[in-house]
Protein backbone atom coordinates (compact mmCIF):
# COMPACT_ATOMS: atom_id res chain seq x y z
CA UNK A 1 0.00 0.00 0.00
CA UNK A 2 1.15 3.56 -0.94
CA UNK A 3 -0.70 6.78 -0.24
CA UNK A 4 0.40 10.31 -1.49
CA UNK A 5 -1.02 12.80 0.76
CA UNK A 6 -0.87 16.81 -0.23
CA UNK A 7 -2.57 19.78 0.40
CA UNK A 8 -4.16 22.08 -2.40
CA UNK A 9 -5.09 25.68 -2.79
CA UNK A 10 -6.50 26.78 -6.46
CA UNK A 11 -4.27 24.37 -8.16
CA UNK A 12 -6.00 24.00 -11.32
CA UNK A 13 -3.45 24.59 -13.48
CA UNK A 14 -1.15 22.14 -12.78
CA UNK A 15 -3.38 19.70 -10.63
CA UNK A 16 -4.38 18.07 -14.18
CA UNK A 17 -0.90 16.81 -14.98
CA UNK A 18 -0.17 15.99 -11.79
CA UNK A 19 -3.13 13.88 -10.75
CA UNK A 20 -2.00 11.79 -14.08
CA UNK A 21 0.96 11.05 -13.29
CA UNK A 22 0.57 10.07 -9.60
CA UNK A 23 -2.41 7.92 -9.86
CA UNK A 24 -0.90 5.31 -11.46
CA UNK A 25 1.98 5.43 -8.86
CA UNK A 26 -0.24 5.44 -5.41
CA UNK A 27 -2.65 3.04 -4.21
CA UNK A 28 -4.47 5.93 -2.25
CA UNK A 29 -4.70 9.59 -2.17
CA UNK A 30 -5.83 12.39 0.37
CA UNK A 31 -5.94 15.22 -0.90
CA UNK A 32 -6.67 18.49 1.19
CA UNK A 33 -8.53 21.58 0.35
CA UNK A 34 -7.28 24.60 1.46
CA UNK A 35 -10.57 26.57 0.76
CA UNK A 36 -10.50 26.37 -3.07
CA UNK A 37 -12.27 28.79 -5.37
CA UNK A 38 -11.36 27.25 -8.66
CA UNK A 39 -11.95 24.06 -10.52
CA UNK A 40 -9.27 21.78 -8.46
CA UNK A 41 -11.90 19.81 -6.85
CA UNK A 42 -13.43 19.31 -10.46
CA UNK A 43 -10.34 17.98 -11.75
CA UNK A 44 -9.81 15.73 -8.78
CA UNK A 45 -13.03 14.12 -8.83
CA UNK A 46 -12.45 13.72 -13.31
CA UNK A 47 -8.84 12.53 -12.61
CA UNK A 48 -8.96 10.78 -9.03
CA UNK A 49 -12.27 9.82 -8.58
CA UNK A 50 -11.20 6.79 -5.85
CA UNK A 51 -8.78 9.54 -3.68
CA UNK A 52 -10.31 11.29 -0.70
CA UNK A 53 -11.10 15.41 -1.04
CA UNK A 54 -10.56 16.22 2.84
CA UNK A 55 -11.29 19.74 3.81
CA UNK A 56 -8.17 21.36 6.19
CA UNK A 57 -8.40 22.45 9.25
CA UNK A 58 -6.16 24.53 8.78
CA UNK A 59 -6.95 28.49 7.59
CA UNK A 60 -4.32 30.19 6.46
CA UNK A 61 -1.00 28.58 5.08
CA UNK A 62 1.27 28.03 8.35
CA UNK A 63 4.27 25.99 7.99
CA UNK A 64 3.94 24.52 10.80
CA UNK A 65 0.29 23.74 11.24
CA UNK A 66 -0.08 22.38 7.64
CA UNK A 67 2.60 20.01 8.40
CA UNK A 68 0.79 18.79 11.86
CA UNK A 69 -2.09 17.90 9.75
CA UNK A 70 -0.72 16.01 7.21
CA UNK A 71 1.48 13.92 9.99
CA UNK A 72 -2.04 13.45 11.60
CA UNK A 73 -3.47 12.14 8.22
CA UNK A 74 -0.53 9.73 8.06
CA UNK A 75 -0.92 8.26 11.09
CA UNK A 76 -4.17 7.37 9.55
CA UNK A 77 -2.78 4.59 6.80
CA UNK A 78 -0.54 1.69 6.85
CA UNK A 79 2.37 1.23 4.11
CA UNK A 80 4.70 3.90 2.08
CA UNK A 81 3.61 7.45 2.59
CA UNK A 82 4.86 10.59 0.83
CA UNK A 83 3.70 14.41 1.56
CA UNK A 84 4.09 16.13 -1.88
CA UNK A 85 2.95 19.72 -3.44
CA UNK A 86 1.53 20.26 -6.77
CA UNK A 87 4.82 21.32 -7.88
CA UNK A 88 6.28 18.04 -7.26
CA UNK A 89 6.64 15.21 -9.21
CA UNK A 90 7.89 12.15 -8.04
CA UNK A 91 9.76 10.53 -11.16
CA UNK A 92 12.11 8.19 -11.19
CA UNK A 93 12.92 4.73 -13.90
CA UNK A 94 10.90 2.42 -12.14
CA UNK A 95 7.53 3.62 -11.68
CA UNK A 96 5.07 2.12 -9.24
CA UNK A 97 7.72 -0.85 -8.80
CA UNK A 98 10.03 1.59 -6.88
CA UNK A 99 8.05 0.73 -3.77
CA UNK A 100 8.68 -3.30 -3.62
CA UNK A 101 12.37 -2.59 -4.45
CA UNK A 102 12.48 -0.23 -1.43
CA UNK A 103 10.79 -3.22 0.37
CA UNK A 104 13.77 -5.67 -0.98
CA UNK A 105 16.08 -2.65 0.26
CA UNK A 106 15.07 -3.10 3.89
CA UNK A 107 14.69 0.76 5.19
CA UNK A 108 12.34 2.87 6.33
CA UNK A 109 12.23 5.72 4.92
CA UNK A 110 13.95 6.97 2.38
CA UNK A 111 15.07 10.50 1.03
CA UNK A 112 14.21 11.66 -2.71
CA UNK A 113 16.54 14.56 -4.24
CA UNK A 114 15.11 17.27 -5.83
CA UNK A 115 15.43 18.65 -9.54
CA UNK A 116 14.56 22.40 -9.12
CA UNK A 117 12.93 22.70 -12.56
CA UNK A 118 13.37 26.15 -14.14
CA UNK A 119 12.37 27.36 -17.97
CA UNK A 120 15.54 29.03 -19.90
CA UNK A 121 14.28 32.51 -21.11
CA UNK A 122 12.02 32.38 -23.68
CA UNK A 123 12.89 28.99 -24.93
CA UNK A 124 9.41 26.74 -24.61
CA UNK A 125 6.06 27.10 -25.85
CA UNK A 126 3.17 26.93 -23.39
CA UNK A 127 2.67 22.96 -22.84
CA UNK A 128 -0.55 21.02 -23.23
CA UNK A 129 -2.75 18.58 -21.23
CA UNK A 130 -2.14 15.70 -23.71
CA UNK A 131 1.64 15.17 -23.22
CA UNK A 132 2.85 14.53 -19.34
CA UNK A 133 4.75 18.11 -18.15
CA UNK A 134 7.45 15.74 -17.23
CA UNK A 135 8.34 15.12 -21.02
CA UNK A 136 7.84 18.71 -22.13
CA UNK A 137 10.25 20.41 -19.45
CA UNK A 138 13.82 19.30 -19.20
CA UNK A 139 15.56 22.29 -17.72
CA UNK A 140 16.73 22.38 -14.32
CA UNK A 141 19.10 22.88 -11.47
CA UNK A 142 20.21 19.47 -10.62
CA UNK A 143 21.33 18.67 -6.77
CA UNK A 144 25.26 18.67 -6.81
CA UNK A 145 26.33 14.99 -6.55
CA UNK A 146 28.61 16.29 -3.42
CA UNK A 147 25.21 17.03 -1.82
CA UNK A 148 22.84 14.75 -1.03
CA UNK A 149 20.43 16.53 1.19
CA UNK A 150 17.09 15.16 0.20
CA UNK A 151 14.50 17.68 -0.22
CA UNK A 152 11.04 15.21 0.38
CA UNK A 153 10.72 11.43 1.96
CA UNK A 154 9.25 8.45 1.48
CA UNK A 155 8.78 6.09 4.70
CA UNK A 156 6.60 3.10 6.44
CA UNK A 157 6.93 5.22 10.09
CA UNK A 158 3.34 6.15 11.98
CA UNK A 159 4.24 9.70 10.94
CA UNK A 160 7.05 11.31 8.96
CA UNK A 161 8.61 13.42 12.25
CA UNK A 162 9.14 16.18 9.84
CA UNK A 163 10.41 20.00 10.76
CA UNK A 164 8.79 22.83 9.15
CA UNK A 165 8.51 23.01 5.53
CA UNK A 166 8.94 18.98 5.78
CA UNK A 167 12.41 19.47 3.89
CA UNK A 168 14.42 17.57 6.50
CA UNK A 169 12.95 15.16 9.70
CA UNK A 170 13.99 13.87 12.76
CA UNK A 171 13.70 10.44 11.64
CA UNK A 172 16.79 8.21 10.69
CA UNK A 173 16.73 7.77 7.12
CA UNK A 174 19.14 7.43 3.80
CA UNK A 175 18.87 8.93 0.41
CA UNK A 176 17.85 6.83 -1.99
CA UNK A 177 20.30 6.77 -5.03
CA UNK A 178 18.13 4.67 -7.03
CA UNK A 179 17.57 6.99 -10.70
CA UNK A 180 14.72 8.80 -8.92
CA UNK A 181 13.67 12.14 -8.29
CA UNK A 182 11.24 14.85 -7.52
CA UNK A 183 10.65 17.30 -9.88
CA UNK A 184 9.75 20.20 -8.41
CA UNK A 185 8.71 22.92 -11.06
CA UNK A 186 9.15 26.17 -9.09
CA UNK A 187 9.49 27.91 -12.17
CA UNK A 188 8.86 26.39 -15.17
CA UNK A 189 6.38 25.75 -16.96
CA UNK A 190 7.20 29.96 -16.60
CA UNK A 191 3.37 30.98 -18.21
CA UNK A 192 0.64 33.55 -17.04
CA UNK A 193 -1.28 30.98 -14.79
CA UNK A 194 2.12 29.14 -13.42
CA UNK A 195 3.44 33.14 -12.49
CA UNK A 196 -0.53 33.75 -10.70
CA UNK A 197 -0.18 30.33 -9.12
CA UNK A 198 2.97 31.73 -7.39
CA UNK A 199 1.64 35.19 -6.55
CA UNK A 200 -1.77 33.32 -4.70
CA UNK A 201 0.50 32.37 -1.60
CA UNK A 202 1.91 35.05 -0.06
CA UNK A 203 -1.73 36.97 1.26
CA UNK A 204 -2.33 33.24 3.18
CA UNK A 205 0.08 33.14 5.07
CA UNK A 206 -0.50 34.64 8.59
CA UNK A 207 1.77 36.97 10.50
CA UNK A 208 2.41 35.03 13.04
CA UNK A 209 4.23 32.77 10.64
CA UNK A 210 5.87 35.72 8.52
CA UNK A 211 7.59 36.94 12.47
CA UNK A 212 9.08 33.34 12.67
CA UNK A 213 10.52 33.53 9.18
CA UNK A 214 8.40 30.62 7.56
CA UNK A 215 7.28 31.04 4.57
CA UNK A 216 9.02 34.29 4.32
CA UNK A 217 9.97 33.83 0.67
CA UNK A 218 6.49 33.83 -0.61
CA UNK A 219 5.22 37.02 -0.32
CA UNK A 220 6.47 38.94 -3.64
CA UNK A 221 5.12 41.17 -6.21
CA UNK A 222 4.70 40.52 -9.87
CA UNK A 223 8.45 42.55 -10.65
CA UNK A 224 9.95 40.80 -7.40
CA UNK A 225 8.81 37.44 -8.86
CA UNK A 226 9.85 37.57 -12.36
CA UNK A 227 13.54 39.05 -11.35
CA UNK A 228 13.81 35.97 -8.67
CA UNK A 229 12.79 33.56 -12.07
CA UNK A 230 15.73 34.98 -14.20
CA UNK A 231 18.31 35.36 -11.33
CA UNK A 232 17.23 30.57 -11.94
CA UNK A 233 17.06 31.34 -15.25
CA UNK A 234 20.61 32.39 -15.47
CA UNK A 235 21.77 28.99 -13.80
CA UNK A 236 19.55 26.62 -15.19
CA UNK A 237 20.66 23.92 -18.15
CA UNK A 238 19.44 20.94 -20.26
CA UNK A 239 19.11 17.92 -18.11
CA UNK A 240 19.03 15.30 -20.71
CA UNK A 241 23.09 16.15 -20.64
CA UNK A 242 23.11 14.92 -16.87
CA UNK A 243 24.04 10.95 -16.37
CA UNK A 244 22.04 10.26 -13.75
CA UNK A 245 19.00 11.86 -15.66
CA UNK A 246 19.30 9.59 -18.87
CA UNK A 247 18.98 6.74 -16.37
CA UNK A 248 15.48 7.45 -15.45
CA UNK A 249 14.23 6.88 -19.35
CA UNK A 250 10.89 8.78 -19.32
CA UNK A 251 8.17 7.90 -21.15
Amino acid sequence: MATLISHFYNEEYLLPWWLAHHVPLFDHGILINRRSTDKSVEWIRKLAPHWEIRDSKVPDFHAVDVDNEVMDLEKTVQGWKMVLNTTEFLVGRYGKQLFPIMDRLGGQMYGIRTITMVDPDGYYNDPVYALPLVKQRYHGVFPSASNLYANRFIHKHKSGHYTAGRHWTTRAHEVLLQPTFIFKFSYSPWTNPMRARKLQIGPTIPESALRRNMGSHHPMNAKELELQYLSYAAVTGDLRLHPEYKQIRIR
